[in-house]
């Protein structure tokens, strides 16, 4: 499951600020953990933030061919088939 990194770390580990809708995420290879900086819309309307689909889609597991190359660097997220993709995907996911 998911776990919950303070707000005055996320946005550090994560190298961006929160955006109002836009997830974004960073995959640290040197701890094989996958990040997660929530939009601003989400803590809101997520008063626990492991039921966000985000979250949900990173505790599916993160598919090694697509992330390989996106690894240690920061990047918009999207969900696609309940799976978390690097990178906007046109119609889902992000925004």
């Amino acid at each position: 499951m998911a776990e919950i990194v303070p707000n005055y770390q996320i946005e550090q580990i994560v190298g961006v600020p929160r955006h109002s809708r836009i997830h974004y995420g960073r995959a640290v290879s040197s701890e094989q953990t996958m990040y997660i900086l929530h939009s601003k819309n989400c803590l809101k309307d997520n008063p626990d933030l492991r039921d966000c689909e985000f979250s949900v889609a990173l505790d599916n597991g993160l598919d090694m061919d697509k992330w390989e190359d996106y690894q240690d660097r920061t990047l918009v997220l999207s969900i696609v088939d309940g799976s978390l993709w690097p990178g906007p995907v046109a119609g889902r996911g992000a925004l």
